[in-house]
């Protein structure tokens, strides 16, 4: 029973992955059919509504095509622009925009730095992201697994951080996998052996 049990236990683990992409097909059809449903109350034309929905899928595209090409579109410019000079709702929209370019895959913009750094205490090393810095002090984001978008907004000295290589999508992906997919092991390993031997 015991090993039907750990079969059964295994059994799931390694379906957890299919389990997640389709809770997330199934979020993604259900928000666009409110989406449509919505639209289409407001049309009262399934005409128009087809015309409003493809004309809202060609705009997305071109928005991240001028993102993807020149580092930037109009059509958010214009959007910052406005809500900038809203009071209450400007803050928020910085701070989320700020996050949501973390982790932008845009290639324009490659300032952001993946760093290890000692937390929540000495010899415990953990990958980290670089959001701004001044001078010698340096603010971190360290991220918490499996969420990356979850974590610690953290302010250190910059010589307690150590530059890697590291892009913010393998981060991620070791973070998202829990340690499991453990990319640039080998210079990983040689940061923290450095760092070893300078503390000695």
């Amino acid at each position: 029973m015991k090993q039907l049990l750990k079969y059964l236990f295994v059994g799931i683990i390694s379906l957890v992955p299919l389990f997640v992409v389709i809770q997330f097909i199934l979020w993604f059809r259900s928000i666009t059919i409110e989406i449509f449903d919505f639209i289409s109350n407001y049309t009262n034309n399934s005409f128009y509504t087809s015309i409003f929905v493809f004309l809202s899928l060609f705009i997305l595209i071109l928005i991240g095509y001028n993102i993807e090409k020149a580092g930037k579109s109009l059509i958010i410019s214009v959007i910052d622009i406005i809500l900038e000079k809203v009071p209450a709702i400007s803050t928020i929209y910085a701070v989320v925009k700020k996050i949501t370019d973390l982790f932008s895959s845009n290639k324009k913009n490659n300032k952001k730095e993946v760093v290890l750094v000692e937390y929540p205490k000495k010899n415990m090393w953990v990958p980290a992201y670089i959001l701004s810095d001044y001078k010698d002090v340096v603010v971190l984001f360290i991220p918490t697994s499996p969420n990356p978008t979850s974590g610690y907004t953290v302010i250190v000295d910059r010589k307690e951080i150590r530059s890697t290589t590291l892009t913010i999508a393998e981060a991620s992906q070791f973070i998202i996998s829990m340690g499991a997919d453990f990319v640039k092991k080998e210079e990983i390993a040689q940061i923290i052996d450095k760092s070893k031997e300078e503390e000695k």
